[in-house]
């Protein structure tokens, strides 16, 4: 799982993608928006079907991707934390995709 390759890296900030983004969420400690550019439709070989940008400050902070999933899944949930970025994969109950999320390790604590 290379998630080096996405461009969407934690610190950048909001006006690298503000033409592509929608509002999902707006709450006074964070932002969210959906990714619509629609230029990104597959990761690590899997499907995408969603991506939304977490923002404090409009400085990114964590990537929320959901993914189809393939008959080689071998997880239902897992987490690790890689220079300082925090990775976690967990299957979604109702939908069944796989939610990937990465971002400043602890930042709800911070928030």
């Amino acid at each position: 799982m290379d998630i080096e390759k996405l461009p969407f890296k934690i610190g950048m900030h909001y006006d690298n993608w503000k033409d592509d983004l929608k509002v999902e969420e707006i709450d006074e400690n964070y932002s969210v928006f959906r990714y619509t550019k629609g230029d990104i439709k597959k990761f690590d070989g899997l499907e995408i079907t969603d991506i939304f940008l977490y923002f404090n400050l409009d400085v990114l902070f964590q990537v929320e991707m959901y993914l189809e999933q393939n008959n080689k899944l071998l997880f239902e949930e897992f987490r690790r934390v890689e220079n300082t970025i925090s990775i976690r994969g967990i299957i979604e109950k109702n939908t069944k995709l796989i939610e990937l999320t990465y971002g400043k390790e602890r930042i709800w604590r911070d928030l």
